[in-house]
């Protein structure tokens, strides 16, 4: 059981990477990255932590506030970050 959870942080993991790649892409200065925290709600440290992948997860609701930050919708990032996955990725394997 305990490499069945090893596996599924695993690929956790290179779900967030991905994402964590699509955000660092979108948020290209310091400065975007800080109006998008005031204007959005969004933690600064949270967007920081995201673009030099130091999360271990990350919530829909910041998925979709970004969205909103980038005025793109939330499927937007989803698909973007499906392009940065292995492929065949899924989570059970």
């Amino acid at each position: 059981q305990v490499d069945d959870k090893q596996h599924l942080n695993t690929k956790k993991q290179i779900l967030v990477n991905a994402v964590s790649s699509v955000i660092k892409e979108l948020v290209k200065t310091p400065v975007k990255a800080s109006k998008i925290s005031q204007e959005y709600d969004i933690g600064l440290g949270v967007i920081s932590k995201l673009e030099r992948n130091l999360v271990s997860d990350i919530k829909l609701s910041t998925i979709w506030k970004l969205a909103n930050a980038f005025d793109i919708s939330p499927l937007e990032i989803i698909k973007k970050t499906i392009t940065e996955l292995p492929e065949d990725f899924n989570f059970y394997d």
